[in-house]
């Protein structure tokens, strides 16, 4: 969302999705003393479930003001979202504020004697080799009409041509993981969390999408990382952030471009290409064929 000046305070604000789980919210950086950033978090209206919050000594009305500021949370019922607004305290501008969200492990893996059992079920090919697997996307340009890249890249950085709608399918895909994504059509609140293979956005109506979030779930989600980058209107490319409901900077510039694919975890980092829009070996396909959203 969009940051709301108001006498010299600064507020902006972000969502981000969590499944069933103990969580550790951690305030992980150090602003200036005369620079201070609190962050709010609260349950935000969107998802199934319901979260609790118990604060640390010192943490009251769920604030993080201070490094080591620390809030534990307890998701339940389903998947469910949490907002998190950033107070500014001044106008200039600093380093971002890091928020540390970790998932508190509760499988076998915690045990001290845990080892690997041998299992009827396929396991991951994790290899260092790994390369990115795009989707496929089917999309409706405001101009060009309906959209189908299977390098997982629909339209143009800096194009006046915005995105109206999408739906991604991911082929072979593995057991224990799915794809959930949502957006914001401008003028409208937040849709639904789908799964891959479903349309959001509203197709035909001349309106843009001004915010899209997207997410790993599925027993075996930790084996799998989402990449790509997101463009906003004029904006320069955002990488994909995994569970955080994304947008331009003023939170009205309207969704241009997105590039999405999934990575098998290794132990060494994966190159991250620049822009996928660049030296483009293999065009989008056009297709007159129509679709309901």
């Amino acid at each position: 969302m969009p940051s709301q000046p108001l006498d010299g305070l600064k507020i902006s604000s972000r969502v981000t999705l969590l499944e069933p789980g103990m969580y550790i919210f951690r305030y992980a950086s150090q602003p200036p003393a005369d620079k201070p950033v609190c962050i709010a978090l609260q349950q935000a209206p969107l998802g199934k479930g319901s979260v609790d919050f118990f604060p640390a000594e010192g943490v009251s009305k769920n604030m993080l003001t201070k490094l080591g500021d620390t809030i534990v949370a307890r998701v339940k019922g389903g998947v469910t979202t949490v907002l998190i607004t950033e107070y500014h305290m001044f106008d200039d501008v600093i380093d971002p504020v890091d928020l540390r969200i970790d998932r508190i492990d509760t499988s076998p893996a915690i045990m001290r004697t845990f080892a690997v059992v041998a299992s009827s079920e396929p396991a991951p090919s994790l290899t260092a080799t790994a390369s990115p697997t795009a989707f496929e996307l089917t999309a409706h340009l405001q101009k060009s009409g309906e959209v189908v890249s299977s390098e997982g890249r629909i339209g143009t950085p800096g194009s006046d041509e915005f995105i109206e709608s999408f739906a991604i399918n991911w082929p072979n895909k593995p057991d224990g993981v799915d794809l959930l994504y949502t957006c914001m059509v401008a003028g409208s609140g937040p849709s639904r969390n789908v799964s891959t293979g479903t349309f959001v956005g509203a197709r035909g109506e001349g309106l843009p999408l001004i915010c899209v979030g997207f997410s790993l779930v599925g027993p075996l989600r930790k084996h799998y990382e989402l990449t790509g980058l997101i463009v906003f209107g004029n904006a320069e490319p955002q990488r994909l952030l995994a569970n955080q409901m994304m947008h331009g900077p003023t939170g009205n510039e309207p969704l241009v471009a997105l590039h999405i694919a999934v990575t098998p975890v290794t132990k060494m980092n994966a190159a991250r290409s620049k822009s996928p829009w660049e030296n483009s070996a293999q065009p989008q396909n056009l297709s007159a064929t129509s679709q309901l959203a």
